[in-house]
């Protein structure tokens, strides 16, 4: 037994070598590569699902962009898009390394599954929006009107967007009623 697993790593170190050119930075990076990927491997289909919906809300905002014959400067746009796909990576990290101090190896995602949710149902109330200026009567309409009331009434902020402007400045707080 002990035999077997020697020759086992000795196989390993083997074909590192082989694959680095016996370089010790070759090996720092690869062993480097390793450790990310294995960090990221139990939440990649997080973070695709997170990436994916901030793409596709990039597409539809050229679209209605160009519906309001908006100036659209693509790098612009572009640059946006990769940081927001950084920032939603970075807080996804963050919280999956929390969870792993936490949780220890539970496969317990509970921050990072909920982040994950927010970012993706923010980014689909995106495209939604994007969905009902380009076709104001397509059936998102409704759908958009239904995640407003149920936003609204878990929030207790008021998400009347009709004006178009849905930066912060357009939000009101409205009042918290008592639940006695």
């Amino acid at each position: 037994m002990t035999q077997h697993l020697t020759h086992t790593i000795e196989s390993i170190g083997s074909t590192i070598n082989t694959m680095v050119n016996g370089s010790t930075v070759g090996k720092f990076l690869l062993g480097a590569c390793s450790a990310v990927v294995s960090y990221f491997a139990p939440i990649w289909y997080l973070l695709l699902i997170c990436f994916a919906t901030t793409a596709i809300d990039m597409v539809y905002g050229f679209k209605v962009a160009r519906k309001l014959k908006k100036k659209i400067e693509s790098s612009k746009n572009w640059n946006g898009t990769i940081r927001k796909i950084k920032d939603e990576g970075i807080i996804l990290a963050l919280l999956h390394g929390l969870e792993w101090a936490v949780f220890d190896e539970s496969g317990v995602f509970l921050l990072t599954g909920g982040a994950a949710v927010i970012i993706t149902l923010t980014e689909i109330w995106s495209i939604i929006e994007n969905l009902n200026t380009l076709d104001p009567k397509g059936p998102w309409r409704l759908l958009g009107k239904f995640l407003r009331k149920k936003g609204e009434d878990y929030t207790g902020i008021d998400l009347d967007f009709e004006d178009g402007n849905t930066d912060d400045s357009s939000v009101a707080e409205k009042p918290l009623e008592d639940s006695h």
